[in-house]
């Protein structure tokens, strides 16, 4: 198991979600069928999410992106 301090782990989880925020949106604007834009759109609505709460759990260690 790795031994990842709090701030590799939260840069990591950062770089992540942003990268799965870009092709969800990327997917969802190349979308022809509206159920399959609706999904990429509600799964980029999700790392949105998770987005605001990893930068406030920086914010909280005191951890710059």
């Amino acid at each position: 198991m790795a031994n990842w301090s709090m701030e590799e782990a939260l840069r990591m989880a950062l770089r992540l979600e942003e990268e799965n925020f870009v092709e969800y949106e990327k997917s969802a604007a190349e979308a022809t069928n509206p159920g399959v834009k609706s999904m990429f759109l509600f799964l980029a609505a999700e790392e949105r999410n998770h987005l605001k709460l990893i930068k406030e759990k920086m914010k909280q260690f005191h951890v710059n992106p």
